[in-house]
């Protein structure tokens, strides 16, 4: 369903939903419900959903027609290829996520962003604070403990704190998607990568969504091989973007690339797969270039530290939170 109206929104929502029919109204709700001076449209992308995500969204798009623009596919095409479509069809001046399974829970949310990002054109992003809700057990966190108010791209290469159902950055910065988007396995950390590269990010400590952990969500189901080689080739082609333009950016990546992939050496070698191990720090060596293989065997073989006593606390205190949240009701959106 294309948009009715030739008005731009100042903001697109840009939703992703494959087999949400358990979740999706619960998430079209939470921004629906947005209480803002503006126009903004929802732009929802469904990958041939075999639930009836599908039908679920046109009653929304029915329900506001012109506000809500949905895109469907007779074929599944896969996260990035949806993304990517979904991505050329957003005209707002700014860019929100809100993938199907998750939901905001506050009903000003985009125009706290909205009003951040118009009164200050230094900063490419804004995001906040989050409750991590793992579905499997019925516990629940919340994100960025500690987090500090001003960040940059160096800060975002040594870590990503961000969580996508947070995140709203300017379409200019991104106006259209580099062809090697379809190269990483998933889009988020690519894409707020290539948002801080044209201003700061800031971080509102204000809770104003659930991220939703399922079990069978693809960063939880690939396990910890897979999880390793997601976030190596999302850095791997991530410095090949940033080579020759920031070499500070550059090697903090290629420095997380090395750290994934000794890791995940150590993970073979503890499982006895030395020859795994190997051909890894061959093909690491490679790619990371001025690093020998030698080395990082060596690397990997280290023994690791002793967990500290502080290490040893906050692993208790996790236990606790994991039980005690269970008896918690989960945020809704109000």
């Amino acid at each position: 369903m294309e948009p009715t109206t030739t008005i731009k929104p100042r903001v697109s929502v840009l939703m992703l939903t494959y087999n949400f029919s358990q979740y999706i109204d619960e998430a079209i709700a939470s921004v629906m419900g947005q209480q803002c001076p503006f126009d903004f449209e929802l732009v929802i992308g469904d990958d041939a959903s075999t639930d009836g995500t599908a039908s679920l969204c046109q009653q929304w798009a029915e329900r506001y027609r012109g506000k809500i623009i949905l895109l469907t596919n007779e074929h599944n095409t896969g996260l990035l290829a949806n993304f990517a479509r979904t991505y050329a069809h957003c005209r707002g001046e700014y860019i929100a996520i809100c993938e199907g399974d998750d939901y905001w829970t506050d009903r000003s949310k985009l125009w706290r962003q909205v009003e951040f990002l118009d009164t200050h054109p230094g900063y490419s992003m804004c995001v906040h604070r989050v409750v991590n809700y793992y579905e499997g057990e019925g516990s629940m966190s919340m994100s960025n403990g500690g987090q500090k108010s001003d960040n940059d791209i160096i800060d975002l290469a040594r870590s990503n704190f961000i969580t996508n159902v947070s995140t709203m950055f300017r379409h200019s910065n991104i106006p259209t998607l580099p062809a090697w988007i379809d190269e990483v396995a998933t889009y988020d950390y690519a894409m707020h990568m290539l948002n801080a590269q044209h201003g700061k990010i800031w971080y509102m400590p204000r809770c104003m969504a659930v991220y939703r952990k399922r079990s069978d969500a693809l960063w939880s189901r690939a396990g910890h091989e897979k999880q390793y080689r997601m976030a190596m080739q999302v850095r791997l082609v991530l410095m090949r973007h940033f080579d020759g333009k920031r070499s500070d950016v550059y090697a903090l990546l290629r420095k997380s690339y090395i750290d994934n992939a000794t890791a995940l050496m150590r993970h073979y070698m503890a499982d006895g797969e030395h020859s795994k191990a190997h051909s890894l720090a061959q093909e690491a060596a490679k790619a990371a270039g001025n690093i020998d293989v030698q080395t990082l065997e060596t690397m990997a073989a280290a023994p690791q530290p002793t967990p500290s006593l502080k290490q040893h606390i906050h692993k208790m205190l996790k236990w606790c939170r994991r039980h005690i949240t269970r008896l918690l009701p989960r945020p809704r959106f109000k």
